[in-house]
């Protein structure tokens, strides 16, 4: 992904001979330049993201890898969302869901985890490499190796409603709630794909290395032998951006009792909505709203239960949940109590 205003090379080169001339024109004139001098060379940074191309190339592999390698949203009916109880009080007073930064996420082993698998998997060269074929190997490993100021932003949502583990690690120690949203209503509030803004896509999170592997090599596989039509570099960037969607729905296979699935929004270069911050944990993390990526007034979230974490004070936390629900005209929305026997 590629920071807003990203300028061109050429660009870059004409901006650098202009901070030249200048340190020339205000050098004193009893300073002399060491004679071999040289300007710092500007930062690589990843050519400008294509989301059209993206869009196209996740759409086209899905049918080239195989229905069981990449699943989306069609093959789940429920989604659940657990948080503490200033969030649901955030959630449905403001109708809207946040999308984090994934380098800002809690789980700080979540981003290198990928990025160690693509970089694993990069190593591996053919055999019998056909013509172009290293090139455009050794291409995709430097766009991928340079920085990005973007990335991608994550909302995380549970397949299992009324998981310990869940209620423990996203819920406050089980003092907060599980929110049941159906999902297939996202692209109301967005358009379909948040095509205004970027992309949008709910993916289902993968845990098994090999299966991580085989996403990341038919990607590749992908752009190098279905998109010839196109240069090598053009095939590298458009398999470093389908990659860099992926690495967000990997995660190390310890956590598949989760059965994850994410909300993941690629931002449009110099799209018209920006992301907001909020601190946390001692830092400054960029989101989205999911309101603000919307193409339209604010509308209620597709909230369908709520299921209140087995807290010393669930009996009371339900009472006053009904009532914000029903204050914020989430009606009909029934309120459970966990029976886990777990007093967090």
């Amino acid at each position: 992904m590629i920071a807003d205003g990203l300028a061109t090379t050429k660009e870059r080169c004409a901006s650098n001979n202009v901070r030249i001339n200048m340190a020339k024109k205000h050098r004193p004139k009893n300073q002399i330049a060491p004679e071999n001098a040289v300007e710092p060379a500007p930062t690589p940074q990843r050519p400008a993201l294509d989301i059209e191309s993206l869009r196209n190339f996740l759409d086209n592999i899905r049918s080239f890898a195989g229905p069981a390698l990449i699943l989306e949203s069609s093959s789940v009916n429920r989604l659940y969302h657990y948080t503490d109880l200033p969030g649901l009080n955030g959630i449905v007073s403001n109708n809207d869901l946040w999308l984090t930064h994934l380098r800002f996420s809690n789980d700080d082993e979540e981003m290198t985890h990928g990025q160690n698998i693509v970089a694993e998997l990069l190593k591996e060269r053919p055999k019998k490499p056909e013509r172009g074929q290293l090139s455009y190997l050794e291409r995709l490993e430097e766009i991928l190796d340079e920085p990005v100021t973007d990335g991608v932003y994550v909302c995380c949502f549970c397949a299992r409603d009324n998981l310990l583990s869940q209620w423990r690690g996203y819920a406050a120690n089980g003092t907060g709630v599980s929110i049941e949203l159906n999902h297939q209503a996202f692209d109301f509030l967005t358009g379909p794909d948040c095509m205004k803004h970027g992309l949008l896509r709910l993916w289902k999170v993968f845990y098994k290395e090999e299966q991580q592997r085989e996403i990341v090599a038919k990607a590749i596989e992908f752009a190098w032998k279905h998109q010839q039509d196109l240069t090598i570099e053009k095939r590298a960037q458009n398999a470093a951006d389908a990659i860099q969607f992926f690495i967000p729905t990997f995660k190390n296979r310890d956590f598949e009792e989760e059965n994850e699935w994410r909300l993941i929004f690629t931002p449009q270069p110099n799209a018209a909505v920006q992301p907001q911050f909020r601190t946390a944990r001692n830092m400054l993390v960029p989101y989205y709203s999911l309101q603000k990526l919307g193409w339209g007034p604010t509308q209620p979230l597709p909230i369908k239960g709520l299921c209140i974490g087995p807290s010393t004070h669930k009996a009371l936390n339900a009472q006053s949940a009904q009532l914000l629900l029903k204050q914020r005209n989430y009606t009909n929305v029934p309120v459970s109590v966990s029976k886990i026997p777990f007093r967090g």
